[in-house]
């Protein structure tokens, strides 16, 4: 058919093949600036890992069960899940926000909430005297 290639002519016609370590080098990805897409973007609440004490009190789960004039100002007596009672005055911070406004029959609170991407952002909670029907 032909006559067979020579040597020089072979090199010629072959690709070149990559050294092993051209070939690492080639496989490196640079993720700076970029999400892991491995990474749900979803962030996961788990539980709070507190168990008592007034910083553990969730907004959401607090009643409030009255109200206490003193010499420095109102004192709120409230009430978790469980029915324990807490003393809380202003200023003072609970698990997610703090104490804004006591008044004669109301509790004002400063509550941060995070939405399910991680952005966290504050809003007022009132609670009232619960008075049951009798």
């Amino acid at each position: 058919m032909g006559a067979p290639l020579s040597a020089s002519a072979k090199n010629a016609v072959e690709p070149k093949q990559p050294k092993p370590e051209e070939k690492a080098k080639e496989k490196k990805w640079a993720m700076t600036g970029k999400r892991d897409p491995f990474f749900s973007p979803v962030v996961q609440q788990n539980g709070s890992g507190c168990s008592t004490g007034k910083k553990c009190l969730d907004i959401g789960a607090i009643n409030l069960r009255g109200v206490v004039k003193s010499d420095v100002g109102f004192i709120a007596v409230v009430t978790n899940s469980l029915n324990k009672a807490y003393f809380l005055r202003e200023n003072d911070p609970v698990f997610n926000g703090f104490v804004v406004k006591i008044t004669g029959d109301s509790v004002v609170f400063r509550e941060t909430i995070q939405d399910k991407l991680g952005k966290s952002f504050t809003r007022e909670v009132v609670k009232r005297i619960f008075t049951p029907a009798v």
